[in-house]
Order: C-alpha cells, then sequence, then structure tokens
C-alpha cells in the first residue's frame, strides 16, 4: 500500500528517484521518496521492510495518461494544432505537425470542454521529437492553470480506477 500525500491527502503518488546523500542514507532504514502525481508536493515516506531493487528508472516524475484532447502550440516557428495524446502534471506527448527540435521552448493550450478556458501551459520544453510526436516537459504554468490542470489530471485517474 502507497503512502499519502502529506499535503493534498491523496494516495495517487509515485516513488521517485533518490536525490543526494541523505536520501541514499534514509533508504537503509526504508525511508523512500515520493512525489503526489496531483499537488506535485515531493515527500519521503517509510515502507518498512520494502527493498526496491536498482533497476532502470524512468525518468518521468509523473504517471502519464491516454488521452485525445485538442490543443493550440504556439513557438518561435509559428502556431500549430495538435493533439495531446498523453498527459501528467509534468508534460505531455503530442501529435503535431509544427516542426520542432529537441530543446526548444514552446506555449501550450489545451482545449477542455466547449465554453471552458484552455489550460495555458506558459512554458514548456521540447524533451524529444520523433516524427509527428513531440514529447513536452511543463515549466511554467500559473497557479490557476496549474490547478486546473491537476482537476483534470484527477478526473483522468479517477476513471482509470474504475
Amino acid at each position: 500500500m502507497l503512502p499519502t500525500c502529506p499535503q493534498c491527502g491523496r494516495d495517487f503518488v509515485k516513488r521517485t528517484h533518490r536525490e543526494g546523500l541523505l536520501e541514499h542514507v534514509l533508504s537503509a532504514v526504508y525511508v523512500y521518496p515520493y512525489r503526489c502525481q496531483l499537488c506535485t508536493h515531493r515527500f519521503r515516506a517509510m515502507e518498512w521492510g520494502k527493498r526496491y531493487t536498482k533497476q532502470a528508472i524512468d525518468k518521468r516524475q509523473y504517471d502519464r495518461f491516454t488521452v485525445s484532447v485538442p490543443a493550440l502550440l504556439l513557438s518561435d516557428l509559428g502556431r500549430g494544432e495538435g493533439t495531446v495524446v498523453d498527459l501528467s502534471m509534468g508534460g505531455c506527448g503530442m501529435e503535431t505537425g509544427v516542426p520542432l527540435q529537441t530543446g526548444a521552448l514552446v506555449q501550450l493550450e489545451l482545449s477542455q470542454e466547449a465554453g471552458e478556458k484552455p489550460i495555458l501551459v506558459e512554458s514548456a520544453v521540447v524533451r524529444s521529437v520523433r516524427n509527428k510526436f513531440v514529447g513536452l516537459q511543463f515549466l511554467r504554468l500559473q497557479p490557476e492553470d496549474e490547478l486546473r490542470l491537476s482537476r483534470f489530471v484527477h478526473s483522468l485517474w479517477a476513471t482509470s480506477k474504475r
């Protein structure tokens, strides 16, 4: 059973990689780092008797959910439409015809239901480009947009648990 986030109280957390000497020492006494997948809070929790073996760790801090969300991408090369195909609090995967390079900074507007204001990601970095698929890491959102994104991701998580 996974711990709950001390900030928001939800149990949608993911064990994350250890950072620094202290976290490596603490893991000897079963204290491991976690990241809340909804409010993004990073914390440590004890899992008595649980040992993690070293594996190739996914570098992502957040789980992604499969979606199909229309989006508008704004870059130095112009504007373009696309579809977000996977989404998390930390980033997304998107299908788009906009020519981008790894390391480019972009803005992203995620459309929600008709009549609702889009979620604006003020700054995201392109982490991968494969054909028409782009992997983005979110760098900056306004608190209001981050809250709206958190609610959207929470609804995806709640639906996946059914």
